[in-house]
């Protein structure tokens, strides 16, 4: 047994990224440069969702059998459980205090919770250039044991509890290596279907988090009240259209600009100037936006099965209130950085909605990619694994690549 691991690859630990609407396990190679050992994704139904005790009793019954069944190897997981645990806030610490930064931090969130100091489990980050500035992350005790208990369940040993917003940044590590990368500030949205979660980088380095607890559930409720149908029935009918309007993947190395390499570029932010000159039209008339990629000069995709006959939803409101709080976001870190956002990367399931990712880089004015931080993975991984698979974009598992990324280092 020994001999045969001497000569075998070393694996990262099993990552599962706990969203509001799904879990992602993902397993990668140890490496510089990795390759997907296994991959799975358990959907989590409706009535399940937004109750936390139910979504646990459907977790712990299907989890064990999805493990099984994907041949991931060993018993260590590593998880970020769902931004509904966590609270996110900025604090600043009191240099006269007797107490440490992190004890300030625990017993600021604690009140803040009403209970112990004990009871939370706080890391917070030092914003670069401010000791007493911090980016402080928090989650209850009790909701990481309960983790603990799930994979337990499953016969694994959970090692490590991370934020979404730290393995955000972890997923594009490779991009920062370089004295000059460590500079560029990036804004990562990360937009899901329970929320959408910021994190603001000078290079590696946090310096702004926050949840925004609108997302992909409040698309699906108009889709429903528009079209007549469950919200179900309304989130396939948006993805199918959302996949028809997709641009294609652009083939091309990574680079410090390109989160990802390879993912597409937005230029409809480029200047605000005419965001707001063409806002109207764009709204107005999607279809007619997308007849021309500019980026190609080819035709783009048509909206496959989407005729004029059939009224469509009107998100503008839910996306104008997205902008807004990410506008606030932008102000806040900027006066941390002391200098201007050098650029905005989408990620996140709602990312694929090119009407959507088109509306927030014309209102922020910020240069705009959708980042596909599975890209590397799938480059060493040809065949693809699992629901992975290549020639694709996977912006909506940025969290469990950058889990896999920190359970490699």
């Amino acid at each position: 047994m020994r001999i045969r691991r001497m000569f075998s690859k070393t694996v990262s630990p099993v990552v599962a990224d706990f969203g509001a609407s799904s879990v992602k396990l993902l397993q990668v190679t140890d490496g510089d440069v990795p390759s997907i050992v296994a991959a799975a994704e358990l959907e989590i139904p409706d009535e399940a969702r937004g109750n936390v005790d139910r979504r646990f009793a459907f977790l712990a019954e299907e989890l064990p059998g999805v493990l099984r069944q994907h041949s991931f190897e060993g018993k260590r997981v590593l998880c970020s459980p769902a931004s509904s645990h966590f609270i996110v806030q900025q604090n600043r610490t009191d240099e006269s205090s007797p107490l440490s930064a992190d004890d300030q931090v625990a017993a600021e969130v604690a009140g803040r919770m009403n209970c112990l100091p004990k009871a939370v489990v706080a890391r917070s980050f030092p914003i670069p250039g401010s000791e007493r500035d911090r980016v402080v992350l928090a989650i209850a005790r009790d909701d990481v044991m309960r983790h603990v208990d799930l994979f337990k369940r499953c016969r694994h040993d959970l090692v490590g509890v991370q934020p979404d917003q730290v393995p955000m940044l972890h997923a594009f590590d490779h991009l920062h290596r370089r004295d000059e990368d460590r500079s560029i500030s990036t804004m990562y949205v990360d937009a899901g279907w329970g929320a959408v979660k910021v994190a603001v980088a000078r290079g590696g380095q946090l310096v702004f988090a926050r949840i925004i607890h609108i997302g992909g559930r409040q698309f699906d409720e108009i889709a429903a009240t528009t079209w007549g149908c469950t919200s179900t029935d309304a989130r396939g009918r948006r993805r199918q259209a959302e996949a028809a309007t997709v641009a294609p993947r652009v083939i091309a190395g990574p680079t410090t600009t390109d989160p990802g390499g390879g993912s597409v570029m937005l230029r409809a932010g480029m200047a605000k100037a005419d965001a707001d000159r063409n806002r109207t039209g764009f709204e107005a008339n999607p279809a007619a936006a997308t007849t021309e990629d500019r980026r190609t000069g080819e035709p783009a995709p048509t909206l496959a099965g989407v005729t004029t006959a059939c009224p469509q939803p009107d998100f503008l409101e839910v996306h104008e209130t997205i902008a807004d709080e990410l506008s606030m976001c932008a102000r806040y870190a900027q006066a941390s950085l002391g200098g201007p956002i050098d650029r905005m990367v989408m990620l996140g399931g709602e990312s694929h909605s090119r009407r959507f990712a088109g509306h927030l880089a014309r209102r922020l004015g910020i240069k705009t990619s959708v980042g596909d931080p599975a890209r590397r993975l799938l480059d060493q991984t040809p065949n693809g694994v699992g629901p992975l698979e290549p020639g694709r974009e996977y912006p909506e598992w940025v969290v469990a690549c950058g889990l896999c990324a920190m359970g490699a280092a």
